[in-house]
Formats: C-alpha cells, structure tokens, sequence
C-alpha cells in the first residue's frame, strides 16, 4: 500500500521547488521506499494530452515543408559555393594579368625614365655650347 504524509516538523525546513513554490516534504511507505523521504512539487501533474489530428497533420505538413527547404537550402549553399570558386578563379587569373601588365608598364616607366635621363643630359650639354658660343662671340 503506497502512503505519503506531511510531517508539521518537516514544514520548518521548506525547499523551492523549480517553478518557484515550496516543495512538499513527503515520505514514502511503500514495501520497497518505507520511511524514505523526498521533495515534490505542489503542482498537480498535467496529463498529457493527445493533439487534435488536424494539429498533427499541419504540424507534420509544416515538417515537411521545412526540410524540404533545407535541402533546397543546401543545393542553392553547393551551387553559390561552386560560384564563389569559379569567381575566385577568375579573380586569381585577373590578379596574375595585372601583375603581367605591371611588370611591362614598369619596364616602360624604366624605358621613358632613360630618355628623359638622356635628354636632359642633351639639354644641359647644348645650353653649355650655347653659352659657350655666346661667350666666344662676345669677346
């Protein structure tokens, strides 16, 4: 015979429960538990109760939907992921060109770099004939 009881001396020592009430203080009397003591929500329990069928079948519709869109979700993931390689690809190409074409703008930077070293060399040169010549001229 199952029996459980309220000892007034335990009411002293009070415990809350999780849902923030105080825990009963109970002690159990079966053959198995006698005089085991133990803490119980004051809440009745709630039975579970069974869903409507209508609930069921819009909540196992709504289920299905969901992971049909997460595999719709996952091949649109795998084809922008292909996407993102392929442009990373390109980019990669581009990037290269534009080192190649760096390279040869640099090696024509050098070139006009030269002429102008060649031609400023020119210019002093003639300026210097020149005031030499007006020099000559005026003695």
């Amino acid at each position: 015979m199952s029996e459980s009881s309220i000892n007034s001396l335990e009411k002293l020592y009070v415990r809350r429960c999780y849902c923030g009430l105080n825990a009963l203080n109970l002690t159990v009397w079966t053959d198995l538990n006698a005089g085991r003591r133990f803490y119980k929500c004051p809440r009745p329990k709630v039975n579970k109760q069974q869903l409507p069928p209508r609930v069921v079948t819009i909540i196992m519709d709504l289920k299905g939907k969901l992971d049909a869109m997460k595999v719709e979700r996952n091949k649109l993931k795998w084809i922008v992921n292909g996407m993102e390689k392929a442009e990373r690809g390109n980019l990669e190409i581009l990037f290269e060109d534009m080192k190649f074409i760096s390279a040869q703008e640099a090696g024509k930077v050098m070139l006009l770099e030269k002429k102008i070293k060649k031609s400023k060399t020119v210019i002093f040169i003639s300026c210097t004939l020149f005031i030499v010549f007006v020099v000559r001229i005026m003695k």
